[in-house]
């Protein structure tokens, strides 16, 4: 894992990012294991680019991103989940 990984939570609107891994989060306790192969399922898998859509009201949840040409709202522990190196604009 890059020491420069950001969680996909704190990338700005627009952000285009490379995921480089899915880390634990200590928020889904014992359900980690399980919500972690739920966002790989979904295609949120090491070395796919994806794009930050946008925010809830006031920065809330959901996360809004473009992955594989699918749109998807994440809670932002999820998103917290998903961490991520940027791309060059």
């Amino acid at each position: 894992m890059s020491h420069s990984a950001t969680p996909l939570h704190l990338l700005p609107k627009g952000a285009r990012a490379t995921i480089v891994d899915i880390a634990s989060h200590s928020h889904f306790g014992e359900l980690d294991a399980q919500v972690t192969l739920r966002l790989k399922e979904l295609g949120f898998l090491p070395g796919a680019v994806l794009q930050v859509i946008g925010f809830g009201l006031f920065g809330a949840d959901p996360v809004a991103v473009r992955i594989n040409g699918t749109k998807f709202g994440l809670r932002r522990s999820e998103a917290a989940k998903i961490l991520t190196t940027l791309q060059p604009a």
